[in-house]
């Protein structure tokens, strides 16, 4: 398996349609990452034409939420 930390834009990312976020935890991380600027990066890999996000979803949201173009990302691909 490889793997690949790079600058992401974040409207290129598609959402885990099975994860339900509370509004709550959203605004918690949200508030962490306008404070200290710091995070993990999320967990991508490539679903056909698409980016999908296998861990790291609210911080993606949070992401968004900031109005943030790029959020940093891990691709996970299969060797």
């Amino acid at each position: 398996m490889g793997e690949d930390i790079r600058e992401i834009e974040v409207r290129k990312i598609s959402p885990n349609l099975r994860i339900v976020c509370a509004a709550e935890c959203i605004e918690e991380i949200q508030h962490a990452i306008k404070s200290r600027g710091d995070y993990e990066p999320i967990h991508i890999c490539f679903e056909h034409d698409s980016l999908r996000i296998l861990d790291g979803e609210k911080r993606w949201r949070a992401c968004k939420r900031l109005g943030m173009n790029t959020i940093r990302a891990l691709i996970i691909t299969e060797a």
